[in-house]
Parts: C-alpha cells; sequence; structure tokens
C-alpha cells in the first residue's frame, strides 16, 4: 500500500511539474507587466531573445538586461553595459534570478532573487500586455 502511494504521488508530481514547464514558454518573449509594491508605480517589462528591457510605466528611463535561460522556467538577468554607465548602482545588484511559475494564459508569478543579496527576495504576479 504505501509504495502505491508513493507511485501515485510521484504521477501527480511529475504531471504538475510537466505542465507548469511547458506553460513557460508563452512568457518567454513578449511584453508584460507588474505594479511595484514599493512605489505603486507599473513596470514595463520585454523580453525578445536573449534581451529584456524595464521602465515605470510613467518614466522614459529604459534599463537594458541580457538573459540567459537556465531551464524552461528559470532565467538570470544581468545589466548591460550601457545600463550600467547610466545606472552605476545597477551593477551593484550583481545577476538576479527570476523563477516564473504560470498561474494563467496571461499571468505568471515570478520570484527574483539577488545573487549580492541572499536575503532579498522579490515575487510579484506578472500580466501579459496584449498588443
Amino acid at each position: 500500500m504505501q509504495i502505491k502511494v508513493i507511485l501515485l504521488f510521484c504521477f501527480f508530481v511529475s504531471c504538475f511539474s510537466g505542465h507548469s514547464q511547458n506553460n513557460c514558454a508563452d512568457f518567454k518573449n513578449g511584453t508584460f507587466k507588474f505594479i511595484d509594491k514599493g512605489s505603486q508605480r507599473t513596470c514595463i517589462l520585454t523580453r525578445d531573445g536573449d534581451r529584456q528591457t524595464e521602465r515605470m510605466e510613467d518614466s522614459e528611463e529604459v534599463y537594458d538586461f541580457t538573459i540567459k535561460w537556465v531551464d524552461s522556467c528559470t532565467y538570470t538577468v544581468s545589466p548591460t553595459i550601457e545600463t550600467v554607465r547610466r545606472k552605476k548602482e545597477i551593477s551593484d545588484l550583481g545577476t538576479m534570478t527570476v523563477k516564473i511559475s504560470p498561474v494563467s494564459d496571461s499571468s505568471y508569478i515570478h520570484l527574483v532573487r539577488v545573487a549580492k543579496s541572499p536575503k532579498f527576495k522579490r515575487r510579484d504576479e506578472v500580466f501579459v500586455v496584449k498588443d
């Protein structure tokens, strides 16, 4: 009986994680937005290939990052040289790791961790911006 329960648990975990992994592909490229909890401002993210740009909705200032996909739902974010030149303190953060957990076809939760600040964690629901 114990073995059946363990096998059933493993089956459900593998089905759930496989489903989640497949849905992350929908969020690799496109335009997304979330509300920054600290400032209550809307942040716009645009991902295209290995680039991500970020800006606040009410600002013209844009930050560019290079992204590298670690797996289908996790990527790392590093500021480009141009971004560091404009805003030197961004380089102090180091590499950020972002884990995506799909919620629906039009949103996901991202969990952000910063290499140089192990206690830092950020969790936001991010929404797809339709064209």
